[in-house]
């Protein structure tokens, strides 16, 4: 048996343990084979060190190869389309696909047959682009919650047919490594989670960060984590790494521009007061419900608007806002808000069930069990699986490229 994974270059760790867990499940069953398909050493690297951090046996790995003569001909941004469409044979010799992102739809459009193609949940976010016209390609479309799955219905991305909830697998995946709260500071003043898009339009990162770093050190009162979505640096000379790194102070704030505690949700559950834009790591920060203040920095008509439903969940402001006083109103407005961020998060994240102190738990099956079990359904073409996934035939590939 047979079972390929695809990784991106861009993309990469953030996406790992949304797909890394379900493969394990499949491939526990021990008649359906796991192959990931990483496109550089460097991501076949992470996923094997997340794969010994989750306790899990490792995956086989292929390196996906270029020709040097192509490399130097494309333009970088375009290694990942020809790495994926070199690889397009092998990825489709199997039984199904299954991928966390959407470009691998390419694989539907080409000529030849193709297996069906399935989709696993990444983020819980609000924006378009997570509901979007390339969804229509896929043969089955998990999600993490009904809040998604009803708006992809809505739009018709999806059919109901096709659109099936499964539960939040990164969620589990971390809860598997052990989700907790962990001390980031060596005092007990509150920490703010600075947490801003990698958007250039409508993240706010650009024209707050320094703003927001020289408030919390003047006031004395609070912490702060900078933490961008990991895309954002990425593509960053030394230059513009080293003006945001200036910004740390010891034991006052932290910089972080993509290391594994931006994506394990170290971040996310350590801080008292998430301040940000669009991003969806604000759904995994409310799996503890705590105050939370989104900035407008894009002149946004946000209100009644689905693509920043989010934004109900806390203050927002505008960029030219005094930031100390917003900062103390999050804090002390949180109880207005605190029953539209649990039934928020509650549709975001099907099964999810967690208290106040940080523990957290599903009060059904774990969701990478839960989509591996309906996968082998599908395989099987048989009646639900209600047991282990033993039954499993056929093979799978999994396919992973950025969004």
């Amino acid at each position: 048996m047979t079972a390929t994974v695809h990784v991106p270059a861009i993309g990469g760790s953030h996406q790992y343990l949304h797909f890394l867990p379900v493969a394990f499940e499949l491939e526990q069953s021990r008649q359906c084979k796991v192959r990931i398909f990483a496109p550089s050493s460097d991501d076949a690297d992470g996923i094997a060190a997340l794969a010994d951090r989750l306790a899990m046996p490792q995956p086989e790995i292929v390196i996906m190869k270029m020709p040097s003569t192509l490399r130097a001909m494309l333009p970088p941004a375009a290694h990942k389309i020809a790495k994926l469409l070199l690889a397009a044979s092998r990825i489709r010799d199997c039984d199904a696909i299954l991928c966390a992102e959407r470009t691998s739809t390419i694989l539907k459009r080409l000529p030849g047959y193709c297996p069906p193609l399935f989709h696993i949940p990444h983020g819980a976010g609000d924006r378009a682009v997570g509901f979007e016209d390339r969804f229509r390609h896929f043969d089955k479309v998990f999600v993490a919650g009904a809040k998604d799955r009803e708006r992809l219905i809505a739009e018709g991305c999806c059919t109901p047919e096709n659109c099936v909830v499964g539960g939040p697998v990164k969620l589990a995946a971390t809860i598997r490594a052990g989700l907790k709260r962990k001390p980031l500071f060596p005092d007990d003043r509150p920490v703010i989670l600075y947490n801003p898009h990698f958007h250039r339009r409508m993240g706010s990162g650009y024209s707050m960060a320094r703003r927001l770093a020289d408030a919390v050190c003047a006031s004395d009162r609070y912490n702060l984590v900078i933490a961008p979505h990991i895309r954002m640096a990425r593509n960053w000379n030394d230059t513009r790494k080293q003006d945001w790194q200036a910004l740390a102070v010891n034991d006052r704030v932290i910089v972080d521009l993509g290391s594994e505690r931006s994506v394990d949700m170290s971040y996310t559950m350590a801080a008292d007061l998430y301040v940000g834009d669009v991003s969806s790591q604000i759904y995994e920060y409310q799996v503890r419900p705590r105050p939370c203040l989104f900035i407008n920095g894009h002149d946004a008509a946000w209100r009644d608007n689905p693509d920043y439903a989010m934004w109900d969940m806390g203050p927002v402001i505008e960029l030219d806002d005094d930031l100390d006083t917003a900062i103390q109103h999050a804090f002390e407005s949180w109880p207005d808000y605190r029953a539209v961020q649990v039934k928020r998060a509650m549709a975001a994240f099907d099964g999810f069930v967690g208290d106040e102190t940080g523990n957290a738990c599903f009060s059904e099956t774990d969701p990478c069990v839960r989509i591996a079990r309906m996968i082998a359904t599908d395989l099987n073409n048989a009646k639900p699986v209600t047991g282990n996934v033993a039954s499993t035939t056929g093979t799978v590939a999994f396919s992973q490229v950025a969004p």
